[in-house]
């Protein structure tokens, strides 16, 4: 299927060409994300390394499933992407996601870029089997008023809701260490290492397998976005494991240089954080947690000054 079937024609703005994205345009696309941060100040600027790896992700056909607006120049005025898994556990996803630069806001692009998404979403979830339900879905920060009112008028509810929680490590970390029953139990907590890669995968989906909207990761996809991604720091991730070799618990942490220079914030992420059911309620994850509150302190690249 074509992106140009039974989707919507884009508005006729002087100067700017429609097209699919294309991999040279990736620092064109972190341009605008740097461009749209100066005004909307969200805190944060997905890095240059994530945008390329766009390109690869098995969830998305750019060819069909990306649209850019250009200036003869090159710079990106608006995009739309989609992502759209073909597994699910409750449900077919296809995420929406869609920019406008600041210099092009109110000009009925937002607009056009949402109604295609939506429409190309609902082609893409057509091709899914029909034993759960579809769901279009997209997110924002609540701070971006205009883009949740455009998302209302759409149709579009809020059904959930996430935290970004920061922590100054110049405060004191608490000491919690593993605690005695696990302990003595056989736990021990160890940094990460390749070659227990598809063993931790294996554990993030088992302990995510409960949590609202999952959708399980195999080894591509993995790589692509987690232990295989510029940003993940082996020396800052610690596993749980237990006298037999299992994983019971994970804390998989990244450092990215360019939101660091964004930002002028110097902070590493905790990017998953997971503990297997048997051994949750133990203290076992505030024990992660804390081990690397400690090793984030120690690294030159987060420590505060």
């Amino acid at each position: 299927m074509t992106p140009n079937t039974l989707l919507p024609t884009p508005p006729a703005l002087p100067a700017l060409t429609w097209r699919s994205a294309r991999r040279e345009d990736a620092r064109a696309i972190h341009r605008l994300l740097l461009d749209i941060e100066t005004v909307d100040k969200r805190g944060s600027v997905d890095s240059l390394e994530n945008i390329e790896r766009n390109f690869d992700d098995p969830t998305t056909d750019v060819e069909t499933d990306t649209l850019l607006a250009v200036t003869p120049e090159g710079q990106v005025a608006a995009l739309g992407w989609i992502f759209s898994p073909p597994v699910g556990q409750t449900e077919y996803i296809a995420y929406l996601w869609g920019e406008v630069h600041p210099d092009y806001r109110q000009r009925g692009l937002g607009d056009f870029i949402l109604t295609w998404l939506e429409e190309r979403g609902a082609q893409i979830l057509t091709t899914r089997p029909r034993d759960l339900p579809y769901s279009l879905r997209t997110s924002c920060q609540d701070i971006l008023h205009d883009r949740i009112a455009l998302f209302e008028q759409h149709g579009f509810k809020h059904v959930r809701s996430s935290y970004r929680m920061r922590r100054d490590l110049r405060q004191p970390i608490p000491d919690r260490p593993l605690p005695m029953s696990l302990a003595s139990g056989g736990i021990t907590l160890r940094q990460w290492s390749p070659e227990l890669d598809r063993p931790t995968m294996e554990a993030w989906n088992e302990s995510f397998s409960d949590h609202w909207g999952f959708i399980p990761v195999n080894e591509e996809v993995w790589k692509l976005w987690f232990t295989g991604h510029p940003m993940f720091r082996q020396d800052l991730s610690f596993l749980a494991m237990t006298g037999e070799g299992e994983i019971a618990g994970f804390c998989l942490n990244r450092v990215s240089t360019d939101e660091i220079r964004a930002t002028g914030i110097k902070e590493g992420w905790i990017q998953e954080l997971g503990v297997r059911r048997p051994w949750r309620k133990k203290g076992l994850a505030t024990a992660l947690k804390n081990t690397c509150f400690i090793t984030h302190e120690e690294s030159n690249d987060t420590k505060q000054s």
